[in-house]
C-alpha cells in the first residue's frame, strides 16, 4: 500500500489478485504454477499440442518435458515417467500433426506471370 493513499485516507490498493493495479515496479515475467486437482494428462495434451501448433517434433517436445525449467511439462514428466510421456506425444502428434512452415523460393518473378484481365459483362448482356 502506497504511504500517499494511507495518508489521504482512501482505500487501500489490493496487494494481489486481479483487484491490483498494476505498478512500474511488478515484475512481467510469466511464471507457471500446477493447480491442485486438475487432470495432468489434459493438462499434458493441451501443452503439447501448443508446441506443435508452434512445429516442435516429438523428439523436441520430449527435450521439454526433460527439462526442470519447464514446470508444468517437467511435473507430468516427473509424475508419468518418460514412458508415457512419450506414448501422450506420439498420440496427440498422430490426432494433430505437427504445424510446418517451408519457404518456397523456387516461385516465377512477377513479370513472368503478368496479371489477365477479367472479362466483365457489359451493361447489354446484363440485361438480356
Amino acid at each position: 500500500m502506497s504511504r500517499s493513499r494511507k495518508s489521504e485516507g482512501m482505500e487501500p490498493l489490493a496487494t494481489h489478485g486481479s483487484a491490483k493495479v498494476a505498478e512500474p515496479t511488478d515484475p512481467l515475467d510469466l511464471v507457471g504454477t500446477l493447480v491442485p486437482g486438475g487432470e495432468i494428462d489434459e493438462l499434458a495434451r493441451s501443452l503439447i499440442e501448443e508446441y506443435a501448433a508452434m512445429g516442435y517434433d516429438a523428439k523436441r517436445i520430449l527435450e521439454l518435458f526433460r527439462q526442470p525449467d519447464y514446470l508444468a511439462v517437467h511435473s507430468v514428466y516427473r509424475i508419468r515417467g518418460e514412458d508415457a510421456v512419450c506414448r501422450l506425444i506420439d498420440g496427440v502428434l498422430a490426432e494433430c500433426g505437427v504445424f510446418r512452415v517451408t519457404e518456397v523460393d523456387s516461385a516465377p518473378p512477377v513479370s513472368a506471370c503478368p496479371p489477365q484481365p477479367i472479362p466483365l459483362p457489359t451493361a447489354s448482356e446484363d440485361e438480356g
